[in-house]
């Protein structure tokens, strides 16, 4: 994936429906900043779904893991 382009938190309100738009039909991520510091990140709707649901299978796999007993070396 790209580094995503990188807006001011004025610039991007702004252009929000626009931003939205690349968001949901081109797949663009957008990182929004506010002083030079990133703030936020405008990603796709399939792409954040993803995310969610990969960070809870990755705690479902640690709470696993960490209920299981430990091997007697």
């Amino acid at each position: 994936m790209k580094k995503p382009q990188s807006l001011p938190v004025e610039q991007a309100r702004k252009e929000f429906a626009d931003l939205l738009d690349g968001s949901q039909h081109k797949g663009e991520h957008t990182e929004i900043t506010r002083r030079s510091k990133p703030a936020g990140v405008l990603v796709p709707p399939d792409w954040y779904e993803s995310a969610v649901a990969a960070i809870a299978e990755v705690k479902e796999l640690r709470r696993k893991a960490a209920s299981q007993p430990g091997d007697p070396a």
